[in-house]
């Protein structure tokens, strides 16, 4: 039997490790590794503060909820209205996006044939995943996660021959393309969905041992997510491709093209598992629905949006990466301040488990400082899009 521990960062991970991960190198080649690395380390800051804000808020709030159900308790029924509206089309973007690159990457082992019904045949067998009780899907994807890093560092190992220093500078360390690491970087390492179900795997086991779960959930993947940077930008170089696979596969030939997918699927459907968890969680706890119609409303409507032809990917993670994090983040900097207040107040009501608590203490700049680094990736992903 695995541990908690391990529970819980499988499922962080597996929320966390996904798509964003093959624009990561395409971004460091437009952008230089200086602004690569800055951005990183201002997104990891800017979401290690989320992350343990919501952390808190679920941590001690009595009951089983997920984000919808979090904002009403905190902020009132027409927060939750607003909050459902986004967090649910949000939801179905990234589900249906995750549909479409699983069955992208599966296709590479045919020659790229038959994308859509394999597809169709992604969004079945994750839907099945899904019947399965949240603590078992946990350890799916603790297990999936272990294959998924050791394709990464073989793929490093096929690659290294090929890596060139020269790869790794561009004219200009200042360019237009300075600022977009940034937004990428934010939706790379974002794992609030999985927040919730990993609390109910720590619920009552103690706040120090579940924001370590928490920290360490981050700063694997992005251990990882440099490992599959430098390997795909040392190669390609300046011709690093949007999806990072055609431009490797160009060079090191079909062999790296089939790695490369093997990642992809490992890493969407993980991805999948944990965020479709979630929306069902949502549907269940924050609105009574019962298990077998919240699992219905979770898997039917991306697949009926895959079968209606929504096919671009691209905007359709754009724009929920925009909206989707600056609409969360705002949320939970309000909820967190909420709680803080009932805790200063002596004035636990109903819902919170006990006023005695640890939490963090951010003064007001640092909230401001992360509103701003917010609504700055927000405002860029927005302008990047429809200008």
């Amino acid at each position: 039997m695995i541990s908690i521990y391990v529970k819980g960062i499988g499922m962080m991970i597996g929320m966390i490790f996904g798509a964003g991960i093959f624009a990561l190198p395409y971004v460091f080649s437009q952008s230089g590794i200086f602004w690569g690395v800055i951005h990183f380390f201002i997104a990891f800051l800017v979401l290690i503060f989320l992350h343990f804000l919501y952390g808190e808020v679920a941590y001690y709030t009595k009951g089983r909820h997920r984000f919808t159900g979090y904002v009403e308790i905190f902020l009132g029924k027409k927060a939750k209205q607003l909050a459902f509206i986004t967090t649910i089309a949000a939801y179905y973007g990234t589900l249906l996006v995750y549909g479409l690159l699983g069955g992208n990457f599966l296709s590479n082992f045919i020659n790229g044939n038959h994308a859509k019904l394999i597809s169709i045949l992604f969004f079945i067998v994750a839907a099945i995943f899904l019947l399965l009780r949240m603590t078992k899907i946990a350890e799916i994807n603790f297990y999936l996660s272990i294959p998924l890093f050791g394709f990464i560092i073989y793929l490093l190992f096929v690659s290294f021959p090929s890596i060139r220093v020269e790869n790794f500078v561009i004219s200009s360390d200042l360019n237009a393309n300075w600022f977009l690491p940034y937004g990428v970087w934010l939706f790379a390492l974002s794992g609030f969905a999985a927040l919730p179900e990993t609390r109910d795997i720590f619920a009552g086991k103690g706040i120090r041992g579940f924001k370590k779960v928490i920290l360490a959930s981050l700063i694997i993947p992005a251990i990882f997510y440099f490992i599959f940077i430098f390997g795909v930008w040392g190669v390609s170089g300046q011709a690093t491709t949007k999806d990072a696979l055609l431009g490797l596969a160009h060079i090191l030939g079909e062999k790296a093209l089939m790695i490369g997918s093997l990642i992809g699927f490992l890493a969407v459907f993980t991805s999948y598992l944990a965020l479709a968890i979630d929306m069902k969680g949502i549907f269940r706890f924050d609105y009574k629905i019962p298990k077998l119609f919240a699992w219905f409303l979770t898997v039917i409507p991306p697949l009926a949006l895959f079968l209606l032809g929504a096919v671009d990917y691209v905007k359709i993670l754009s724009i929920v990466g925009a909206l989707g994090l600056g609409t969360l983040g705002i949320f939970i900097i309000l909820m967190a301040r909420n709680l803080r207040k009932r805790i200063r107040e002596n004035d636990p009501g109903d819902f919170l488990e006990d006023v005695a608590m640890e939490y963090s203490r951010p003064n007001n700049s640092m909230q401001i400082f992360i509103m701003i680094a917010i609504l700055a990736g927000v405002a860029y992903e927005l302008w990047r899009i429809f200008l």
